[in-house]
């Protein structure tokens, strides 16, 4: 790619609708030129061949999603089991809290088909439907505007268009490829698990000064929002501290698992852990685990991620695990 994509399209991948996101993705595409003119960025990228192009292409696709300036997110049922979806979503999500007070607008919602399922928290807080792309919209969904009601169709189109344009001048930090790449979803967990066994989903090491590293920069502290109310740890941090699980005693089997994952339930009591942490893959486990600490109003949970790693002692990434549980513990923002 010789410059960012203005935008990137992320939609389930199902071949019953290809062709239409295909369709809808070229029509913002052009609309998009026409608002920006051909000397400013007006590409949008749309992953419809990953498995097929191979590495080269992924690594590109991560290059894109770290780079782009918005999200254009079709949501659908199949869009929340999908591991990639909840990817792309928690990347840009990332992204613009890196960004600071005020958050950019990076992320935009589409209704595809109608959605039967309960929102994850994440995509309830944005909103969805607004009166700029028409009152057709407010009823309806992208799909069916697309074959039954032309005119309304195209005056969402503009309208999201237009909306793009106007908040693109707002900055939003860039994400590094391989930290993209990797970075924990914010859903579509309970999706396929990856064909790993137990023991290969140990990732690489990590030392201390790659916690947070921005492209072409030495380590630094990841930026705080203006308010003070920034997230415990960075994305970077979050994947390292996955990682650090995934090498402590807590991924060597089953067995230690199950007493790792006892121990912090009676710390925890009487706040219960999410029964998908039970189930799938060993990384997909510890990411809902992770996850789920972040997500509550006290440090609680996260403490007792790492206490209960005290019966190992300093077993390989015991250290890690505490370094950072203890970085999140100061970090916790009053909620």
């Amino acid at each position: 790619m010789t410059q960012p994509p203005f935008f990137f399209t992320s939609y389930a991948g199902r071949d019953a609708d290809s062709e239409l996101v295909r369709q809808f993705h070229a029509r913002l595409q052009q609309e998009v030129a026409i608002k920006r003119g051909v000397s400013a960025s007006h590409d949008g990228f749309l992953d419809t061949d990953s498995l097929e192009h191979g590495a080269r292409w992924r690594r590109d696709l991560s290059q894109a999603l770290g780079t782009t300036r918005f999200l254009i997110a079709l949501l659908s049922d199949d869009f929340f089991e999908r591991k990639w979806c909840g990817r792309e979503w928690a990347v840009m999500e990332e992204r613009m809290r890196l960004a600071g007070d005020p958050e950019p607008i990076a992320v935009l919602p589409l209704f595809w088909v109608p959605v039967a399922r309960e929102l994850p928290p994440s995509v309830a807080e944005i909103q969805h439907r607004t009166p700029r792309f028409g009152k057709a919209y407010r009823h309806s969904c992208v799909v069916d505007l697309m074959r039954g009601d032309r005119p309304a169709y195209e005056k969402l189109v503009i309208a999201l268009v237009d909306h793009m344009v106007r908040k693109a001048s707002a900055p939003l930090p860039e994400m590094d490829a391989t930290t993209a790449a990797e970075f924990p979803p914010t859903f579509g967990l309970s999706a396929k698990p990856e064909p790993a066994d137990w023991e290969t989903a140990a990732p690489v090491h990590q030392s201390k000064a790659d916690l947070y590293t921005p492209r072409g920069g030495p380590f630094v502290s990841p930026p705080a929002r203006a308010n003070g109310s920034g997230a415990p740890l960075s994305g970077a941090e979050r994947l390292t501290l996955v990682q650090a699980l995934v090498r402590s005693p807590v991924g060597l089997d089953r067995d230690t698992w199950n007493v790792w994952l006892v121990s912090v339930r009676q710390m925890i009591e009487p706040k219960q852990l999410s029964m998908v942490s039970d189930d799938g893959q060993l990384r997909n486990r510890v990411v809902s685990v992770v996850n789920f600490a972040l997500a509550q109003k006290s440090p609680k949970v996260m403490q007792a991620l790492a206490d209960a790693l005290d019966f190992w002692g300093d077993e390989e990434g015991v250290a890690e695990v505490r370094l950072l549980v203890d970085k999140a513990v100061e970090n916790w923002p009053a909620r």
